[in-house]
């Protein structure tokens, strides 16, 4: 199914007879979504959703300011032990609505909405929780002149199309074949294998009262698998993700993570110290992914100069990066671009945060930007490195004494003014001794700031889309989400491979 253009004007208001008809017509559907009428699909239409949405208006209390309707439907398949299977499929329809008097509510009624009757009770109950209640005669007045009130009533919103027919195929399916195959290679390399399939259908709708709504849809798909040798001694990883589940090889995905663990073996214990070092887009996009909260213009970080927060002093028009290196954020992307709208409906578009190593922009909020005279931003989910043609081979070539890392894990940010970050080496590292793979090493942890690193790159390779695999346990918990299909899957994050000078191995890591 096509994307539909998100820029949707209310051309008349709903009378209470129309909302009613509406939303029963909405109820109805929710609990049949896999229907042949429906071709498969398994959310929401645009005009399901927006009839949702009127419904949730009329049966506030208090007069809402904006509501969203955000339905996903999620299936992820584990295999562990090499054959054993636990699927799990979470339809999830969240509905949030901001009152006038200035709560705001959001309704989590995991897809079980089947009459007007229950839902209302939802939303009254959900009303309920409002506290402190604001009086009437407390109320401000609103203002026609305020400039953000008039600014916020003026949205464009880019087309997005990130809707895959074929992802939405697979979903149905539940990836049966997919998973038969992937066993199959698992099994005859006698190898201890553990993998995630990973499928998403998702729409989101911000619609405000003052007459527009912001409409997306999108799919997305992942494959990873972690292989470890029978004496548990070397592991290897693998990974792949796209909107279009067709683009996906699982085979050969199992196949190389089986290939990484084997090349793997015999792994030495070496120096810590600073190495010329080799980082496979995995590892430069967990970096990436780490760094972009420090996008934010009221972040105070490596970005901004001295101790100021009120964004007059940042780096902005200064470089700060390699000058090979620019990223970009275009939610008009097809394979990886994003919701080209904030959580409050308010449009962003397309972003250069970096071109040719200057820092061009900074994400700013509606708010932020109404006072400092800036152009609202959301930071970069989805963001795209630009690259270059070095193969990893010939990275490999081109160094006389270093190391190669094939991803990293359990990276957090350590100092938010330098951007230094610590973490471990994970699933292949190798010694590198004149231009050649010499003997596989032991994992390392790294203290490093990227934006060092970044500034000290000696080639660039080919950018490719990086897989990430299901959420850790550690990042539930500082993240504070209960489930952990509510994190999965990341924003598409597109880096190349690269090499750099002196990257910090700060000890020995005991993780396989």
């Amino acid at each position: 199914m096509s994307s539909q253009s998100p820029d949707l004007a209310l051309s008349r208001p709903y009378s209470l007879d129309a909302i009613t008809r509406d939303a029963r017509i909405t109820a109805a559907t929710l609990g049949r979504r896999s229907d042949p009428d429906r071709n498969g699909r398994r959310v929401l239409t645009h005009d399901e959703a927006m009839a949702l949405a009127n419904t949730i208006v009329s049966m506030a209390t208090e007069p809402a300011l904006g509501v969203e309707v955000d339905h996903r439907v999620t299936t992820i398949a584990r295999i562990t032990q090499s054959n054993q299977v636990a699927c799990a499929e979470v339809d999830r329809l969240r509905l949030s609505f901001t009152t006038h008097l200035g709560g705001a509510l959001e309704v989590d009624i995991n897809s079980n909405v089947r009459d007007l009757t229950t839902l209302k009770r939802v939303v009254k109950h959900a009303e309920a929780r409002l506290t402190p209640p604001i009086r009437k005669e407390d109320e401000e007045e609103d203002d026609p002149d305020d400039p953000m009130h008039t600014a916020l009533g003026a949205r464009t919103y880019l087309p997005v199309t990130m809707w895959r027919e074929t992802t939405q195929r697979a979903m149905n399916e539940l990836q049966g074949d997919t998973i038969a195959r992937m066993i199959a290679v698992m099994q005859r390399s006698n190898f201890n294998c553990a993998a995630m399939v990973g499928l998403l259908s998702r729409v989101k709708l911000r619609m405000s009262t003052m007459g527009k709504a912001a409409w997306g849809e999108e799919t997305d798909s992942e494959i990873t698998v972690t292989a470890r040798t029978p004496d548990g001694k070397a592991s290897g990883w693998s990974g792949q993700a796209s909107r279009d589940w067709s683009k996906l090889h699982p085979e050969m995905v199992a196949q190389q993570a089986i290939d990484m663990a084997n090349r793997n073996r015999g792994a030495v214990r070496m120096e810590p110290g600073r190495y010329t070092t080799i980082l496979g887009a995995a590892a430069v996009g967990t970096l990436l992914s780490e760094m972009r909260s420090l996008f934010d213009i009221g972040a105070l970080g490596p970005f901004h100069l001295g101790t100021s927060t009120d964004g007059k002093k940042t780096k902005i028009g200064q470089r700060v990066f390699d000058t090979r290196i620019s990223l970009v954020s275009d939610p008009a992307d097809p394979e990886y671009g994003d919701y080209p709208f904030f959580d409050n409906g308010y449009p962003s578009g397309k972003a250069t945060w970096v071109e040719n190593g200057v820092l061009k922009t900074l994400a700013c909020t509606p708010g932020d930007a109404m006072m400092l005279g800036r152009t609202p931003i959301k930071l970069p989910d989805a963001i795209c490195m630009s690259g270059g043609a070095t193969s990893i081979e010939e990275m490999i070539a081109q160094c006389e004494r270093g190391i190669y890392v094939h991803r990293l894990s359990s990276v957090e940010l350590a100092d938010q003014l330098s951007g230094a970050m610590l973490g471990t080496t994970r699933d292949g590292c190798f010694l590198i001794k004149n231009g050649k793979i010499h003997s596989p090493i032991t994992n390392f942890r790294f203290y490093e700031s990227p934006f060092i690193a970044f500034n000290k790159v000696l080639a660039i390779g080919v950018p490719e889309r990086v897989a990430f695999g299901p959420p850790s346990p550690a990042a539930m918990r500082y993240l504070s989400y209960d489930d952990p299909m509510d994190l999965w899957p990341k924003p598409p994050i597109v880096v190349p491979p690269l090499m750099v000078q002196d990257f910090n191995f700060s000890a020995l890591a005991d993780a396989v």
